[in-house]
């Protein structure tokens, strides 16, 4: 800001810390040079231990969120916040603490060798002020060369959660596609991946962050081992402090006889002489978050699109993947925050979810039926409403994909 401009802002007027401070903030701030005046601010705001908070909650501009930011500034971290905010205010977000492993933060990559990514996140009923900060932390802490483009897969929002506006407003990287029905969350991210081009497809849910450097770990496992599924490792945002970052474990994903996925343990439970943070095989998918490259993705059945809403479809593809080819690995040194909520925003059908979990089993484990039937006992009632399992079973055979009791002895 220049002096005539910052003396006419109300920055130094409307919080009584920068009231106190005014004068020095002013005198920092040369012609043009923003950074000065959000070091300065910052500093001063983080020093008396304010709390950052959002505009209106404080009572003051946009501004003074740049500034909230600014005591970081020296250190890359800051540096990146900074960048983001600088583009769009809007943008803001709680960079995590860096607790990444030593190994993790000193790995360099070869982004000029590496392809593009699209990220596509489906949407229904959510929080923007938690979308606006998952986009900040993407365009912050992922190289612009990989990023191809960040894909809002919008299904059937009404007006008050549709956030078209708001979402592309905040970079020319962010499109946001509109379903004019309600697709559900598994043909939402078939949608998506339909109208989207890199050759890397990251899936990711709404209520997220990234962390640093999380793409390029994903890519280089997939650049290595073109038919994996490259799996972030799940840290949590609580849902009582969603700017607040807990650091999840490293676990492997299970799933029991009635098909509900789990977390069993760690890798050395499998595995005495795992080393962290080495990539690890994980014998089933929790669901939302993952990458794939987009050849695999297509030859190997994407979801099966006879599934609605949403349930069974992280199993399926666990199944197809491992039997078919390929296999999932998690990779220790991508992080990605999520935040599990106690309940959804919207509606959910739970027969809907017996459908799905009928077609998984009639395809790719007819003889375990039985077994699994036996844990449900409503699954019967559904059959009828099933649908036509022809095209995956016929993907089934064309793969030459191995047999469950293959999967249960050499997977999982």
């Amino acid at each position: 800001l220049g002096r005539a401009q910052l003396e006419s802002t109300s920055l130094h007027r409307t919080h009584p810390l920068l009231r106190a401070h005014g004068r020095s903030v002013r005198e920092m701030a040369p012609p043009g040079c923003v950074r000065a005046l959000a070091l300065a601010a910052g500093a001063v705001i983080v020093a008396a231990g304010a709390a950052e908070c959002d505009a209106e909650e404080c009572g003051v501009t946009s501004l003074l969120q740049t500034a909230s930011v600014g005591a970081r500034l020296a250190s890359h971290d800051g540096d990146e916040v900074a960048r983001v905010v600088a583009m769009n205010p809007e943008m803001w977000f709680p960079m995590p603490p860096d607790r990444r492993h030593e190994e993790c933060v000193q790995k360099a990559y070869d982004l000029a060798a590496m392809p593009k990514a699209a990220v596509i996140i489906p949407y229904l009923h959510e929080d923007l002020g938690m979308m606006k900060r998952f986009v900040g932390s993407l365009i912050a802490n992922t190289p612009e060369p990989l990023l191809d483009e960040i894909l809002f897969v919008s299904d059937a929002n009404d007006a008050q959660h549709e956030y078209a506006r708001e979402l592309t407003s905040l970079h020319p990287k962010v499109r946001v596609l509109h379903n004019a029905q309600r697709e559900g969350l598994t043909r939402a991210k078939l949608i998506g991946a339909q109208n989207t081009t890199a050759p890397v497809i990251v899936f990711l849910e709404p209520h997220c962050l990234a962390n640093r450097q999380w793409l390029e770990p994903l890519i280089a496992q997939l650049e290595a081992f073109p038919t994996q599924v490259a799996v972030p490792i799940i840290d949590i945002i609580p849902e009582n402090d969603t700017k607040a970052y807990n650091y999840g474990p490293t676990d492997w994903g299970g799933f029991t006889w009635a098909l509900n996925f789990h977390w069993p343990g760690d890798p050395r439970s499998r595995n005495k002489t795992y080393h962290y943070p080495d990539v690890y095989p994980s014998p089933a998918l929790s669901g939302g978050l993952l990458a794939m490259r987009r050849e695999w993705w297509e030859k190997s059945g994407m979801y099966d699109p006879g599934m609605h809403e949403w349930g069974s479809e992280n199993v399926e593809m666990s199944l197809r993947v491992w039997r078919c080819g390929g296999s999932i690995e998690i990779v220790p040194c991508s992080r990605i925050g999520h935040m599990f909520r106690r309940a959804r925003p919207y509606s959910f059908h739970g027969e809907v979810a017996l459908v799905n979990e009928l077609r998984l089993l009639l395809v790719w484990m007819p003889e375990y039926m039985r077994v699994t039937a036996a844990g449900n006992k409503g699954l019967a009632q559904y059959l009828t409403q099933v649908g036509d399992l022809s095209d995956r079973v016929a993907l089934r055979d064309e793969l030459q994909c191995k047999s469950m009791d293959w999967y249960m002895d050499h997977v999982y």
